[in-house]
């Protein structure tokens, strides 16, 4: 199995495989590249294809320091460095166009070709405008809520967070099965670095790195977001290079990529060859 250290000796997995040019795949908080393999696997006969696990999360080093944004950020340039990665389009869901954001504000584009963010805002908070998490309703108050719930119970936080915001359909689950839920729901997760990058994530208002994207930028919107047009028309206003939305997928929440993968794919890869 591949691991890169990284400059504090934290051990980072990554997947190199395929052939033309190279598409990396960023994941999300609570996720991993092998949460998306049927979305990554739509591409591995056209494209080069980069995935990797970030700090905390599957295969990769679970540390105890370091764990914002912005050193995630810098773990994906030591990455791209390692590998010689250049002309790169990258993709990122969530908390993992948080971490593109990041980068081009501490790196700029020189090495990429393309951006494709995923149902991702640059500043999840509500306080100063309505761009934030729960399509601008979320407050700060609930947001300490879930930081709490965190470090108590994790599985029960992500369920309150995927049945209140993520997928409205769980909020309908019988009661009987809830505890189960979030029993699966905390599987396999580290509470600290759950919380540390929520924390971080709420505290990093990315919205001047936006101005700073000056390749290609792709918007993937489901059905169901969790960020609204207020996010989409900021970064139509902001971006410096072409931008382009797709929505209209039928079905779909902030799991797009794990409910429609090949549909998804589809429309991202008209984009890489247009």
């Amino acid at each position: 199995m591949p691991y890169l250290a990284m400059q504090d000796n934290t051990k980072i997995y990554y997947e190199d495989y395929g052939k033309g040019e190279t598409v990396l795949f960023v994941h999300g908080l609570s996720s991993s590249h092998f949460e998306l393999r049927n979305f990554i696997g739509e591409f591995k006969n056209e494209y080069r294809c980069v995935s990797y696990d970030h700090r905390g999360h599957a295969a990769s080093d679970r540390p105890g320091i370091h764990m914002n944004v912005k050193t995630l950020a810098q773990d994906l340039r030591e990455l791209i460095e390692y590998l010689d990665l250049r002309d790169i389009h990258i993709i990122g869901h969530s908390m993992g166009a948080a971490t593109i954001f990041n980068y081009v504000d501490q790196f700029g584009c020189d090495r990429l070709k393309s951006i494709t963010a995923v149902d991702m805002t640059p500043y999840m908070r509500n306080t100063v405008w309505e761009g934030g998490i729960g399509q601008g309703k979320w407050t700060d108050e609930d947001f300490m809520k879930d930081l709490d719930l965190m470090f108590d119970d994790l599985g029960r936080a992500n369920w309150r967070i995927s049945a209140e915001m993520m997928t409205p359909a769980l909020a309908s689950t019988p009661k009987a099965y809830v505890p189960a839920m979030c029993t699966l729901f905390g599987k396999g997760l580290d509470p600290l670095t759950v919380a540390s990058l929520w924390y971080s994530l709420f505290r990093t208002d990315q919205r001047p790195a936006i101005s700073k994207i000056t390749v290609p930028f792709l918007y993937v919107m489901p059905e169901t977001p969790l960020y609204s047009m207020v996010t989409v028309n900021f970064y139509r206003d902001n971006v410096k290079g072409k931008f382009v939305l797709e929505k209209d997928f039928p079905g779909t929440t902030h799991l797009i990529l794990m409910e429609k993968p090949h549909e998804t794919a589809e429309r991202v890869k008209a984009f890489l060859k247009s």
